[in-house]
């Protein structure tokens, strides 16, 4: 991705041998620079290691961005050489300029875009099997770590509050890195409290720094996990059915599915059965089995533009409510941010869903 944008921009420029070089060593060290960031060590200052990461991973979301357009100039080039036999302005300094300037202008609005207030999503399920009408609040992908903000995560959690649910369920990667440094963002939704409690599934995000510090880090936070397993809320009758991410395990899609069917297959059905599982997977078995709704998130609806074509080669279920027979799947875009502090066209959001009884 660097050396073909490079390459455009170097031609478009016409810089001689020695700049061209030399670009290319810098881009070099900017295609391992997210490496470098990961294994700066702890005893550096917090605001250095914040500074660092947010340079570098906004550096991740603008190198896409003129890799996208310059593929575009380079194809466009290409089709006005066949019909016209002119391809100059596509390689001319104006091009490398546009380029340089389109992608700096969509990233800066994308920081907005991510910085904005969380959005809501309201939904509702009519079911006669819930005891009493019920409101859960869903959230996914928060992944807190160095470039997250106390000060968001409060305004956040002051949004869920608002909203007076009896549930909170976290749909995976709550954590993303740096948990030593965590214990304030651990105390903010520690305090967060609800009737019926705050659960949880593990993500792909909570093995990567270390599943048993994760663990750790939900246990302190008071969110309990639900790992590949059922728990039954008695009050409301509702059946929370768990699934814990496949990461460690290949195929990942064939073992989270088959985990999903050994559990739905077992659940009363006279309980609310409520699937929750990170990625969006196993919602044929949901149907299959009448299991009323399934929340997922990890997609983050692309998270910037025009990415979430590129989800959609892994995925069937994107983004949004999906409902097929008496089973209804909702993908959220997750309530943060990963990689560049950046969403563009994906803002971020929570999810609230009423359950009442006909």
């Amino acid at each position: 991705m660097h050396a073909f944008t490079w390459f455009r921009f170097s031609s478009q420029l016409s810089l001689n041998s020695t700049q061209s070089r030399f670009g290319y060593f810098i881009c070099l060290f900017l295609a391992a620079s997210p490496i470098m960031a990961h294994v700066i060590p702890l005893s550096w200052p917090e605001q250095f290691v914040y500074l660092v990461w947010q340079l570098t991973f906004t550096w991740l979301g603008l190198i896409f961005y003129l890799f996208i357009i310059q593929i575009f100039f380079y194809a466009a080039s290409l089709v006005s050489g066949i019909f016209t036999k002119e391809r100059q302005y596509f390689k001319s300094a104006t091009a490398a300029c546009l380029c340089a300037l389109s992608s700096i202008a969509i990233v800066g609005y994308g920081f907005l875009e991510a910085s904005k207030p969380v959005k809501t999503i309201k939904y509702e399920v009519i079911s006669q099997k819930v005891a009493q009408n019920t409101r859960l609040v869903f959230l996914s992908d928060l992944h807190l770590g160095v470039q997250k903000s106390s000060a968001r995560l409060q305004n956040l959690i002051e949004l869920i509050e608002n909203k007076e649910p009896d549930l909170i369920i976290f749909g995976g990667d709550v954590v993303n890195d740096h948990l030593e440094w965590l214990s304030d963002e651990a105390r903010q939704i520690r305090n967060l409290k609800v009737p019926a409690g705050k659960f949880g599934v593990i993500g792909n995000h909570e093995f990567y720094p270390g599943l048993q510090d994760s663990l750790n880090f939900l246990s302190d936070a008071e969110i309990k996990i639900i790992d590949d397993d059922m728990i039954y809320i008695e009050e409301l009758n509702i059946n929370l059915i768990g699934i814990t991410d496949p990461t460690p395990f290949s195929p990942a899609r064939a073992h989270q599915e088959n985990i999903t069917s050994k559990l739905l297959s077992s659940a009363d059905s006279g309980h609310f059965n409520l699937l929750v599982s990170h990625r969006p997977w196993g919602f044929e078995s949901a149907v299959r089995y009448g299991t009323e709704l399934h929340l997922a998130g990890h997609t983050h609806n692309g998270q910037i533009f025009p990415f979430r074509y590129f989800v959609r080669l892994q995925f069937e279920y994107v983004y949004g409510a999906y409902r097929e027979g008496n089973s209804k799947l909702i993908v959220t875009s997750g309530a943060g941010s990963w990689g560049p502090p950046i969403r563009f066209m994906a803002p971020a959001e929570i999810v609230v869903v009423d359950l009442v009884r006909p």
